[in-house]
């Protein structure tokens, strides 16, 4: 496949880098032309093949122990949009919904859309048929059509990131605004961890941008960038301890396993006290890490505001 951001055909290995559930190897390779890195998977085998835990396939419930937190910490998502008037909503890769209802709290008119019926269940039992399924240049919503379209750590699993961020630019008023939030393969996290780096979840995450190459795909898909953030608490810090626990011989286990037990399971499972003290050790000193790397552009994660050119 060819590079979407600059439809170059040459790469070179960057990485090799295991599943962090099956421990099956992909190489992650990198544009000579452009910088964007991709991971190299088998085009033929069904995307929403990948989104299965443990035999089934992920609904939006993925991560029990910390449901109610996270879905805190997603409502500060609101702070990134641009202070107006509530309008209408478009979120691409609409998970359990949650930023869709924090929005509707706030009188927003909202949609979203998720690729299989399995994976949208969760948000269509808040949402009714608000939530719509399949690829979103596929759906047809009319042009012009929306004041905001978000892309929440969704662009990276697309298999054609610039048809969507392209459908996206159609679908959005003239003044209206697209924002995309992806992990970041220049942040100091990526390069302290290297394979052992959570945010490059091969095979799920396809592609892997920076600044640089998101700004070019949006420039591409003629939207121009208003305003980048590298801080992340929701994507930032956690991906420092998993780093961690991974480095001194834990696996991924707290992100795989633990982070999608029920409590009562999880206090049987020896595992989790020995991340325990970890945890206790690495939560303050990760956040503070990621703040000063975010200050040098180096944040475990990119948020990014566009407008129509």
């Amino acid at each position: 496949m060819g590079c979407p951001v600059c439809d170059g055909n040459t790469w070179t290995k960057l990485l090799v880098v295991n599943d962090i559930y099956t421990g099956t190897p992909y190489m992650v390779q990198r544009c000579t032309h452009c910088g964007l890195t991709k991971t190299a998977v088998n085009d033929e085998q069904p995307s929403t093949d990948l989104y299965r835990y443990e035999g089934s396939c992920d609904a939006g419930k993925r991560f029990v122990l910390l449901q109610r937190a996270l879905r805190a910490i997603q409502r500060t998502r609101l702070h990134t949009i641009a202070a107006r008037m509530p309008g209408r909503a478009l979120d691409v890769g609409c998970g359990d919904g949650s930023f869709l209802a924090a929005l509707a709290q706030q009188g927003w008119d909202i949609f979203g859309t998720e690729l299989s019926t399995s994976i949208a269940t969760t948000a269509q039992l808040c949402l009714g048929d608000r939530v719509h399924v399949g690829p979103l240049e596929k759906i047809g919503f009319a042009p012009a059509s929306f004041d905001l379209v978000t892309f929440w750590h969704v662009l990276e699993h697309l298999e054609h990131p610039t048809l969507a961020l392209t459908e996206a630019r159609r679908l959005v008023k003239a003044d209206g605004q697209v924002v995309v939030a992806v992990p970041n393969i220049d942040s100091l996290q990526a390069r302290l961890f290297a394979s052992d780096w959570l945010h490059l979840d091969v095979p799920r995450h396809r592609w892997h941008f920076s600044p640089r190459t998101l700004s070019a795909a949006a420039d591409r898909c003629h939207l121009r960038v208003e305003s980048i953030r590298h801080f992340s608490l929701e994507y930032g810090p956690f991906a420092i301890i998993q780093g961690v626990a991974t480095k001194i011989g834990l696996g991924h286990s707290l992100y795989a396993r633990l982070m999608r037990l029920p409590p009562s399971q999880l206090i049987r499972e020896r595992l989790f006290w020995v991340h325990l003290p970890l945890l206790a050790i690495t939560a303050a000193p990760s956040v503070l890490l990621e703040l000063v790397a975010a200050l040098c552009n180096r944040g475990g994660a990119i948020v990014m505001t566009l407008r129509p050119k």
